[in-house]
């Protein structure tokens, strides 16, 4: 095996090199041995389009979450004696099954507090490169760093790469809202994986000061949770949210913890403990697969609505990282963006967002509204289901608010037009408006800082979840990330797809430049790339991702006014309640 050694120290650097193979198969791999704050670290070099990257996967970042580690905050990685790193992807954290393509393979472990670190080229603490951090999506209850392939964006963006792992679902979220179980798991992790690279990062040739934390969906929501975490400053200096800020979406409202909680302690044999720490100690001595399927993703469904009930299972109130409920937005100048309009941000969203919806059309919807989604969504289904859940979940029953939302989303251009409509309304409420709302906050008055906006209309070659009705019209949610990653090796896709995806090439390239020019620079705008505006409060500017690209202004402007309206009024009430 031929394996490179480098060590650094504070003062200078010592190699030394030891020369043999590693085979496997029929190809010979270089490796790479790198001498961390943490200790050694090997990692296997990958060629694309013979540009040399080195992959130091399964690299712990924190203790094994396990035993009395279970539903504690994450413990620092002690110094290690052995070398780290395989040339195998760590495995998942826990998760219930979830038949879609990159999901139902997946290896689960309760150790999976590891992170990937990609570089690309030789290994050099004298490079200095900027460093990217994917926070993987999957509703804070699926996904793993190993769906994520970022070889090309490394190469093509000249960036250093880390992929990162988190406690998911009750593993991750689960809160007693009591100091013994406060919850919030998931969101510890994240921070002690930045801590991670920076510290350690430099070694590799990553520039510590020059970090971007990007993600999609529930990623895109935890970036964005980041930047309003004060005690995260320092940690990162740009943010990337792909389909999803904060919102009422992802803070946990108190009643479902409740009741998560309570169905939990039923469900196993710790009911009835004489106190949280006995509780506490109960649930950590449960068989990790028990404890993941005590409690179902039906049990999560709201009855005859496309949403859950996440209380337990998302970020939530702890009093220590978060402070307040950040779901409703405030004032720009309000402390709790102090730290975010300090950080270069980009958001962003696709046209289609909302097949979210129509991926919720369960059988029991179904048969109450009399309809087959893969023929249609009746508008029924928006007047008397979502629109009176949204506006529930926001400020309460209000009736003529419900009203406005069916009255507005409702049309008389045929069913597929108004079935495309309710699923706007999805997308509008979850994703899109929640997006231009953060990049409001982000961009009025600040001097500091750097916003940018953008919208994909392209669909894509291999949608998320597969192909969609043939009513249905956008780019979906999930649809940007072939664009970014390579997920081939997962998907089993046949010779057609492969063919389109490579169709695509050129607009990946395009986008892999903007994200990586903006985690260099703070700004997406460089050599090769079609100009993108800034975003300011006036004229909204953003740049549409499609082929070819173009610009627009004032994304979605009225239904921002109307839904941001019933948003508003859900924090008129919060602060009303909390008086």
């Amino acid at each position: 095996m031929s394996i490179q050694k480098l060590e650094f120290t504070n003062i200078c650097i010592f190699a030394s090199i030891l020369l043999a193979s590693l085979v496997k198969g029929d190809d010979i791999i270089n490796a790479v041995e790198v001498k961390t704050p943490s200790g050694w670290v090997r990692g296997y070099e990958e060629k694309l389009d013979d540009n040399q990257v080195f992959k130091f996967l399964k690299i712990p970042f924190a203790k094994p979450p396990v035993g009395q580690l279970r539903f504690q905050k994450p413990q620092p990685i002690e110094q290690w004696e052995n070398v780290q790193g395989t040339s195998e992807l760590p495995a998942s954290c826990p998760q219930w099954h979830f038949p879609l393509p990159g999901f139902e393979d997946l290896t689960t472990d309760e150790d999976c507090l590891y992170l990937n670190v990609y570089v690309p080229g030789k290994i050099s603490k004298e490079r200095n490169l900027s460093v990217m951090v994917w926070i993987h999506g999957g509703g804070f209850i699926f996904g793993a760093a190993s769906q994520y392939n970022p070889v090309a964006l490394v190469t093509k963006g000249d960036v250093i790469v880390v992929t990162i792992n988190y406690r998911l679902g009750l593993f991750g979220f689960l809160t007693m809202n009591d100091p013994l179980l406060s919850g919030n798991y998931g969101v510890w992790d994240w921070i002690e994986a930045l801590r991670w690279v920076q510290n350690n990062i430099a070694a590799f040739g990553g520039n510590p000061n020059s970090v971007t934390i990007f993600g999609e969906s529930a990623g895109g929501m935890a970036v964005s949770l980041l930047t309003l975490i004060p005690s995260a400053e320092g940690l990162f200096h740009r943010a990337i949210s792909q389909s999803g800020v904060v919102s009422n979406f992802v803070i946990s409202k108190r009643e479902l913890e409740k009741k998560t909680i309570d169905l939990l302690l039923e469900r196993t044999d710790c009911k009835g403990r004489e106190d949280v720490a006995e509780t506490v100690k109960c649930l950590q001595g449960i068989p990790v697969m028990n404890l993941t399927n005590a409690i179902t993703m039906a049990d999560l469904q709201v009855p005859l609505n496309v949403s859950f009930e996440a209380g337990g299972f998302i970020p939530s109130v702890d009093g220590e990282l978060i402070k307040e409920n950040l779901a409703y937005p405030k004032s720009p100048n309000d402390e709790a963006y102090r730290f975010f309009r300090t950080v270069d941000f980009m958001s962003g969203t696709l046209d289609g967002e909302g097949n979210m919806a129509y991926m919720g059309m369960t059988p029991e919807i179904q048969g109450k509204y009399d309809f087959n989604v893969t023929e249609k969504i009746p508008k029924s289904v928006l007047c008397e289901m979502m629109a009176p859940e949204f506006v529930q979940k926001t400020v309460g029953n209000v009736p003529e608010l419900s009203k406005e939302i069916c009255e507005f989303y409702s049309t008389t251009e045929g069913t597929d037009v108004q079935s495309n409509k309710i699923c706007e309304f999805n997308g509008d409420s979850v994703f899109i408006v929640p997006s231009n709302i953060m990049l409001s906050i982000h961009a009025k008055d600040n001097t500091k800082a750097k916003t940018y906006q953008y919208l994909v209309t392209k669909t894509s070659p291999i949608p998320f979840g597969g192909d969609p009705p043939s009513w249905f019209k956008g780019a979906g949610h999930g649809d940007d990330i072939y664009l970014l990653f390579d997920t081939t090796f997962y998907m089993h896709l046949t010779e057609d797809q492969l063919q389109s995806l490579k169709k695509e090439k050129d607009l990946s390239e395009t986008v892999m430049r903007y994200w990586t020019n903006f985690a260099k620079f703070g700004n997406p705008n460089g050599e090769n790339v079609p100009e993108w505006p800034s975003y300011d409060v006036s004229s909204k500017k953003y740049v549409i991702i499609d082929n070819p690209i173009e610009t627009g202004e004032n994304l979605k402007a009225d239904a921002t006014k109307l839904l941001g309206k019933i948003i508003e009024k859900g924090r008129q009430q919060l602060d009303h309640d909390e008086l």
